[in-house]
């Protein structure tokens, strides 16, 4: 969500991050460039990578005129199905923390940029977000919620910024926790940015300002303004009077810091009108492409189908299946979305590159599957505002027609008209301004034509926030105008789809005609308060599907046994994974298993089967002993198409490694059988794996995951020789390793320091890591690691303590797999360090 502070002639304008900056608008805004995913950019386990990404971040945030970027977000992975794993960066705290730091360096480089940690703290679920209680106790809230927080703010390059998350946390919302804000962040930490709330998750008037959350988000003000002066001048209490002075200046501070202080009225308008454009740097793209590849993690390559070798290629045949092949999946939804500079997908990118190489190659396509969560939104390529396309000839780019009204059924003159190319019209900071800041109900009538493309009982279906109703050539199709049931779209704050069939001839022009107006009336129960800003307008979302042939799977198969390779891309996408929401389950959605177990026992080379999977977390893969090649591609952003086709034909070599442990089957896990743990019972949340999250819960369960995190294979192999630990007394030790390819080709690796005690194995934790450069066919690189004494202590009775005793150093391809065991290293005497 992007907004402006306005406060004494100062004008500061922050935007979303983490995968871009999308500007003012949260749909059809200016281009920007889409990033890969937060779960992308820390696949590649590169530090540099990270710092390189900020930087070009901070670009584009200048290009829209903004100056605080809503990001990185911290949060752990607790479980495989929070909604917004694809928007943070790992299971591990020390990971997600040292990937952060270099995020935030990269965009605060300039001087010109203020990034925003969040969501602070313990926001691993989307479910009852607005109002779930997180019970964890305090050595785990320590050890991994706060630590990755904690890291950055003690970083040579703190955020500007600390965005507080919307839940509880052991009985007190956040931004009204003395504990979390005043004790833990400013006392102990010394932080002295500033603290601004979630879109809506301010939760008071008087006790978020005393507890230190400086800025209520977003604007205009419900906790805040008039009620906050008549609080103070009610009763006397000088230290909310105390606060709000510190609040104060911590606004003028960083607006002084951002040389945005003392404008004149007239600077102040022409700052809130700056020009947002879209920067378009072929450099920067060229970065995204590259990085998107660094992050797929090839999972199995038993047979060296990868990398299909263009030369190998000429007068082949390579079919791409399933539903995410021809089709892009930039990155997850919700805020973190936005309007992309362009799309490349898996199918036409692959094509693209081998024509690019002069290599004759039959390219075929057949979906196999379809899983869209919802009916698909509009294309642009059957649908018009007009059939003439005559009398709105100008708009025609946008074929949905929006009239506003400024009544809640329709009546009276069109307030105002726009022009759409988005059928999710989400109107939380794009509908008129005067009406959405009147706080009155309004209404709209989207007017547009389809022309299928085929003849048969095609579907419609709408989702609305308010009333809606459909019509399509007269006839009312769609009936939702007292919609009780809840669903997912807009952030959860929507009607569960409502769709219905009508039969339809090809090439025929019908006339399809949306209603919707603000809700009045019952709603459905929901966690956040009515007057949120995702509730108080009447979005809607319109989609249409063609009748399916039923014979999906079966054309697949028969288009991959006439081919010599196979590709099978899979996964989610935007629909499944968002903020709002939460998964339901870790199984692919629709008969993708179905698809890919088909194409492994129906074809006569199940070998040359490559399954490319698409998401922000981990999925279930019954199917995966019998696969030979299986490939995580993440979502890359609007190169994810570019960036797989590289890594298919072996421009690049995959060097990502798993940011998080990859469980086996959901039903391994303990939240499968404790709604306490997971999404939690009467309010509560129960963090009751304490501090054993991810791969150290496997260790102490000694339960076999699918995939370990840090796993992940290459094109070439690394022989990594230990040459010394140098002991840096008082801090820690420095291991110094030797990495040298020893494949036919080049490629990068992470090198992995976990530690333990000696005779505990199960209590490993990740204390080092570094990525190689390219390294060349025979080429070598010495690597230094350093491992900090802090890193290893834990939290007892208030303070951090490293007991006395042996420890282990391991150098390892995975948690699960330590390849070198480095000579034991021995602590004298107990250490322990303030908070």
């Amino acid at each position: 969500m992007a907004t402006s502070t306005q406060t004494r002639s100062i004008e500061e304008r922050t935007s979303d991050g983490p995968a871009g900056v999308r500007g003012n608008l949260l749909v059809g805004g200016p281009l920007a460039a889409f990033l890969p995913a937060p779960i992308s950019q820390a696949a590649t386990w590169c530090k540099a990578d990270l710092k390189a990404l900020g930087r070009l971040l901070s670009r584009e945030a200048r290009s829209k005129s903004t100056d605080i970027l809503l990001a990185p977000t911290v949060c752990c992975v607790r479980n495989p199905l929070g909604g917004r794993n694809f928007e943070t960066f790992s299971e591990d705290p020390f990971l997600n923390g040292a990937l952060g730091i270099e995020y935030v360096a990269g965009v605060q480089e300039s001087r010109e940029v203020v990034a925003t940690v969040k969501h602070f703290v313990a926001n691993e679920q989307e479910s009852e977000r607005f109002s779930i209680n997180a019970v964890i106790e305090e050595h785990a809230l320590r050890e991994i919620y706060l630590r990755p927080f904690e890291m950055l703010i003690r970083s040579a390059t703190p955020p500007g910024c600390v965005m507080t998350a919307y839940n509880q946390v052991n009985g007190a919302h956040v931004d009204m926790s003395k504990t979390l804000i005043q004790k833990t962040l400013r006392d102990e930490w010394k932080f002295d940015g500033l603290v601004m709330s979630d879109w809506g998750g301010t939760n008071s008037t008087v006790e978020s300002v005393i507890a230190g959350c400086d800025l209520e988000m977003a604007g205009p003000s419900v906790h805040r303004g008039q009620k906050l002066m008549d609080a103070l001048m009610t009763k006397p209490n000088p230290g909310l009077r105390d606060a709000i002075y510190r609040s104060c200046g911590r606004v003028l501070s960083l607006a002084k810091k951002m040389n945005l202080l003392g404008l004149s009225p007239k600077q102040v308008r022409e700052s809130r009108n700056r020009t947002e454009i879209s920067a378009n740097n072929a450099l920067d793209l060229e970065e995204l492409r590259r990085i998107a590849a660094s992050g797929h993690v090839l999972l199995k390559n038993a047979t060296g189908t990868l990398p299909l070798r263009p030369s190998a290629l000429q007068g082949k045949k390579v079919a791409f299946v399933g539903p995410n092949s021809k089709v892009c999946s930039p990155g997850g939804g919700g805020s973190a979305t936005m309007n992309p500079q362009y799309l490349s997908h898996p199918f036409e990118a692959f094509k693209q590159a081998l024509t690019r190489r002069g290599i004759d190659a039959e390219v075929h396509h057949a979906p196999g599957a379809y899983t869209t969560k919802w009916l698909p939104l509009l294309h642009c390529d059957q649908w018009t505002t007009s059939p003439s396309r005559t009398p709105e000839a100008e708009h025609e780019s946008n074929f949905l027609r929006v009239d506003f009204f400024a009544s809640p059924d329709l009546r009276g003159p069109i307030f105002e008209t726009q022009y759409r190319s988005i059928s999710s019209i989400d109107l939380t900071d794009s509908g008129p301004p005067s009406l959405r800041e009147s706080g009155q109900p309004y209404s709209l009538r989207v007017t547009s034509h389809v022309r299928p493309k085929t003849s048969g009982k095609h579907a419609f279906g709408i989702a609305s926030v308010g009333h809606s109703k459909l019509w399509v050539d007269g006839q009312c199709l769609i009936d939702n105008y007292d919609w009780t049931q809840r669903g997912e779209a807009f952030y959860a704050f929507s009607s569960t789809e409502a769709c219905a069939s009508v039969q339809m001839d090809a090439d025929q022009w019908y006339e399809v005609v949306l209603e919707a107006a603000s809700k009045t009336g019952p709603t459905s129960q929901h966690d956040a308060p009515p007057t949120h800003v995702w509730s108080t307008h009447p979005s809607v979302r319109l989609g249409f599907l063609e009748e399916l042939a039923g014979t999906l799977i079966a054309d697949a198969v028969a288009l991959a046994n006439e081919s010599d390779y196979t590709v099978v891309v899979t996964g989610l996408n935007e629909e499944w994974e968002s903020e709002g929401y939460d998964r339901q389950t870790m199984r692919l959605p629709g008969v993708q298993d179905e698809l890919v177990k088909a194409l492994l026992d129906q074809t006569t080379k199940a070998e040359d089967v490559i399954i490319v999977n698409q998401s922000g977390s981990a999925v279930e893969m019954p199917w995966a002993e019998k696969a030979y090649t299986i490939l995580q591609a993440w979502y890359g952003g609007q190169e994810a198409g570019n960036a797989l086709a590289d890594v298919l034909l072996g421009v690049t070599s995959p060097s990502g490694r798993l940011p998080f442990t990859w469980p086996r089957r959901y039903k391994d896990l303990h939240f499968s059988g404790s709604k306490k743990a997971w999404p939690g019972v009467d309010g509560d949340v129960h963090y009751s794996e304490g501090t054993d999250v991810g791969y150290r819960w496997y260790l102490k369960n000694q339960v076999q995951p699918q995939w370990w995190f840090g796993h992940g294979l290459g094109y070439t192999r690394f022989k990594v020789q230990e040459l010394r630990v140098v002991e840096r007394p008082g801090q820690g030790w420095d291991v110094v390793v030797r990495v040298q390819n020893t494949g036919s080709v080049e490629g990068r690796e992470v090198v992995q320091v976990y530690s333990w005690p000696q005779d505990r194995v199960d209590s490993k934790e990740l204390m080092a890591f570094e990525k190689t450069r390219t390294l060349a066919a025979g080429a070598e690189e010495t690597v230094t690691l350093q491992v900090q004494l802090r890193d290893m202590a834990h939290w007892r009775e208030g303070r951090w303590i490293l007991e006395a005793g042996t420890y282990m150093l391991g150098i390892g391809e995975n948690a699960g797999t330590m390849d070198m065991v480095v000579e034991p290293v021995v602590l004298k005497e107990t250490m322990t360090w303030d908070p």
